[in-house]
């Protein structure tokens, strides 16, 4: 049986006129231990924690526990997947993803 246990990260959402943003706090997690996966319109972010102390020193306090992290979420209909980008630095991944061209504000010429 998997006694795998994850936490919910702590995660912003934001639209612009052009698309999503999606940042996720992953304190600790490097590029290799991370997985998004995408599956009809869900992303779907599962981490594993691989945090070790340095040689020679020992954990005595923490303010924040190395966690396996995993999250879901349903893009939104004017997301074109396709267009979908990720990049993880210094702890926070930023998800991007573009909405549809035909959903893009135009200006139409009048004739």
């Amino acid at each position: 049986m998997d006694n795998e246990k994850f936490v919910v990260p702590g995660a912003t959402y934001t639209e612009n006129p052009e698309g999503y943003e999606v940042k996720v706090v992953l304190p600790g997690v490097g590029k290799e231990d991370a997985e998004l996966h995408m599956e009809g319109r869900t992303l779907t972010l599962k981490t594993h924690a691989k945090f070790q102390n340095p040689a020679g020193f020992r954990q005595v306090a923490a303010e924040f526990e190395h966690s396996n992290y995993a999250m879901s979420m349903d893009l939104p209909d004017l997301a074109d997947p396709s267009t979908l980008a990720a990049k993880l630095e210094n702890g926070v991944l930023t998800v991007t993803v573009k909405k549809r061209p035909e959903s893009q504000p135009r200006k139409i010429a009048i004739g």
